[in-house]
């Protein structure tokens, strides 16, 4: 494959049938870097271009007659191949018909004339500095990513500071509370979206320092999805669900023989009953 051919054959403005320049285009792909010694077989051009055999035929013959490309050295597909009544016909491109011209092929100078973008190639008398071309450097995806993630890194970093360390208010359980009771306390703040903080927490085991039944107060609390806990609704004797006495509350301490007398069996009546 020849690069140069193929730059010429897709530049060249000479074969302007669009069969003819695909054709062009895909020999110039056989030929050298001058564009000789191209043989690919006509069934080959038609896989290439997509046209049919007879079609690749008459475009070869209308670039023959257009002086485009013409016979060359039939040695050298000959080397190549030994099937002799199969040899293919070797075609040499002429790379200089219909090249466009380079800038400064028409100045009155040997060779091209380099562009200059803000620049005089020379100094003349009296002409003006050139202005300073402009350096853009234009800020590509991979870079505008990476500026992004180093922004969002910062700012995380920057909210990592500023807020306090992680506080678990599991510690600090109010010295007479239960660690269950204080736990379920504790994960009902948490499911409400209102975790304790190390100021409610010393609030709360304040309240709670000086009364009888401090689970009772936090189960209440917890059962009735409260922020804060109430001892005065929770009496010491009391029910943590219902704050009513409980009937089963200091039966120890009741004189369960009051008003009773034995009889000569040593059973308990009534007094005044055996009169």
């Amino acid at each position: 494959m020849s690069v140069q051919a193929m730059s010429w054959a897709l530049s060249q403005q000479f074969v302007t049938e669009s069969h003819a320049r695909h054709v062009l285009l895909c020999l110039a792909n056989y030929a050298d870097q001058d564009g000789r010694a191209a043989f690919p077989s006509i069934s080959s051009l038609a896989r290439d271009t997509g046209l049919s055999p007879r079609t690749v035929q008459y475009r070869i013959r209308d670039l023959e007659n257009l002086c485009v490309i013409k016979r060359g050295n039939q040695a050298i597909p000959s080397a190549y191949i030994s099937q002799k009544d199969r040899l293919p016909v070797c075609y040499d491109i002429d790379l200089k018909r219909g090249a466009q011209h380079a800038p400064g092929a028409h100045e009155d100078v040997t060779g091209c004339t380099p562009e200059h973008n803000g620049v005089h190639a020379t100094t003349e008398r009296g002409a003006h500095r050139a202005p300073n071309p402009s350096i853009n450097h234009p800020l590509t995806i991979h870079n505008h990513k990476e500026g992004d993630n180093a922004s969002e890194g910062e700012g995380q970093k920057a909210k990592t500071i500023r807020k306090n360390p992680k506080f678990d208010p599991a510690s600090v359980k109010p010295a007479n509370a239960s660690e269950k009771a204080w736990a379920d306390f504790c994960d009902m703040r948490k499911t409400k979206r209102a975790p304790l903080t190390l100021r409610a927490c010393e609030m709360i085991a304040a309240k709670l320092a000086n009364h009888a039944d401090p689970d009772a107060v936090l189960d209440k609390s917890t059962a009735s999805s409260w922020s804060d806990v109430y001892p005065e609704s929770v009496l010491p004797g009391t029910s943590a669900k219902n704050g009513k006495p409980s009937r089963h509350t200091r039966l120890d301490q009741v004189d369960h023989t009051d008003g009773l007398e034995l009889d000569v069996n040593g059973n308990y009546q009534i007094a005044g009953d055996g009169q």
